[in-house]
């Protein structure tokens, strides 16, 4: 699988730069999300997919449970079809994804925000 991740202070980008997100790629993805236990926060950029299957509702998933407990784990810029599987599916439909890459960074931030009020109460 291709991909680019990009490390910033408070989270991590991983862009996946292919066209098909398919089973041949989960394994591949759920070891670069792990690697990146260390960060709170995790965005997975999925502007370039065009075709993906179904079972790749499991590694999102995946992420979701394994960011949550440290910070956050947004999916953006995700192909509409995704979105609506996303929504409709009862198993991943608590996965937060934004359209743009702008409001991912800004959902961190708000993330961030909330965390430190809960702390200083």
């Amino acid at each position: 699988m291709k991909y680019k991740i990009t490390e910033q202070e408070n989270y991590a980008l991983i862009e996946i730069i292919e066209s098909r997100l398919n089973e041949n790629h989960h394994a591949n993805l759920r070891e670069l999300l792990t690697d990146k236990k260390k960060t709170n926060h995790v965005i997975l950029n999925m502007k370039y997919i065009t075709y993906f299957k179904i079972t790749s509702l499991p590694t999102f998933s995946f992420g979701n449970s394994l960011f949550k407990e440290l910070g956050s784990f947004v999916l953006c810029e995700i192909p509409l079809d995704l979105e609506k599987i996303i929504k409709s599916n009862s198993l991943v439909h608590k996965i937060d994804f934004v359209p743009t890459l702008e409001e991912a960074i800004e959902s961190i931030i708000l993330t961030d925000l909330d965390n430190m009020l809960k702390n200083e109460v």
